[in-house]
């Protein structure tokens, strides 16, 4: 007879492997010798890394990609380019402050983070008569992070 925490120990020996394996054909045979033949076990799949709630959060641009040129202009290039400013999130969060929490607003509602941030820096170098530079931007940009309560723990984009 095998204990319930043996099989746990077994699982989580095996998971690493299971979780990377990708397949659809059920579990591997060790896991399945452990665990046992019911319809719970041979409903069991492997799955990959988001599947096991295992991947890291996406990483999202927070100086929008659609105004490179934008920000280019302004000294966004090189080793400090706008890939250079990236930041982990939840899908969920990243939705809500492109919708405000309505799918359907898409970017038509008025807060939505790419309106806001180029609202917000357009009307900045509009009050003090020239462009703004990288660290008046990065000043600006922090100050909503803080609102938006985006995590200000910037990253390299690796895009896919």
């Amino acid at each position: 007879m095998i204990s319930l925490p043996a099989v746990g120990s077994v699982v989580r020996i095996h998971a690493g492997q299971a979780v990377m394996a990708q397949s659809h054909d059920g579990l591997p045979k060790g896991v399945r010798d452990a665990l046992g033949d019911g319809p719970e076990v041979r409903s069991m799949r492997v799955t990959g890394r988001a599947g096991a709630g295992m991947s890291a959060p996406p990483r999202h641009h927070v100086l929008p990609k659609e105004f490179r040129e934008w920000f280019e202009a302004r000294g966004f290039t090189g080793e400090m380019d706008i890939d250079q400013f990236c930041v982990e999130m939840q899908r969920s969060h990243h939705e809500a402050i492109h919708g405000g929490g309505d799918w359907k607003l898409g970017r038509t509602w008025p807060g939505e983070w790419n309106r806001m941030i180029m609202g917000t820096l357009r009307e900045s170098e509009a009050a003090i008569g020239r462009m703004l530079t990288r660290k008046e931007i990065l000043n600006i940009v922090a100050g909503r992070m803080t609102v938006y309560k985006v995590p200000i723990r910037f990253m390299t984009w690796r895009g896919r």
